[in-house]
């Protein structure tokens, strides 16, 4: 059985159900749990569009990503694992320097699975927004969980249950 598993979380609904999974697998097997969040400030920037002050912008997406791990920590507490980590990354570019820092983490950190959600989108939309589970697929060596959310990503806020 696993006995390190290193999840992707980025807050979205999205990311849920893989932090759900990455806990059921972790609460079974007593394993360790490295929760990773990246920070990606150009990401952020984009979604924070008034924050003109960088250092601002800076300090208030490292905020947004250890509440983030925050409370996942807090819902893998609950679900009984006991060994949690957790790892706030930074890729200021995005994109590829994001999966970069998560796949060299994991790999570093000696993980022997990987987990990340995903939207599941296709087509056209994939085409346009691209997709970070692919990416991360192509980029690393470790075994590699994708849990898909059914849930559009319109759809639901990201709150833990």
């Amino acid at each position: 059985m696993y006995k390190h598993l290193t999840v992707a979380l980025d807050g979205s609904h999205n990311a849920q159900p893989a932090l759900v999974e990455a806990v059921r697998i972790a609460a079974a097997a007593n394993s360790h749990l490295s929760l990773v969040h990246v920070i990606c400030l150009h990401d952020f920037a984009v979604d924070s569009v008034g924050l003109l002050d960088t250092q601002g912008l800076y300090d208030e997406a490292r905020k947004q990503g250890q509440s983030v791990l925050d409370e996942a920590q807090a819902y893998a507490r609950a679900q009984g694992v006991k060994d949690i980590t957790l790892h706030l990354l930074e890729a200021p570019q995005g994109g590829d320097a994001a999966t970069a820092q998560l796949v060299d983490f994991a790999s570093q950190a000696a993980a022997d699975l990987l987990v990340i959600g995903t939207h599941g989108h296709r087509g056209w939309r994939h085409l346009l927004l691209g997709s970070f589970a692919e990416s991360v697929l192509r980029r690393t060596t470790l075994p590699l969980l994708v849990v898909r959310n059914p849930v559009d990503d319109d759809s639901a806020p990201a709150v833990l249950g």
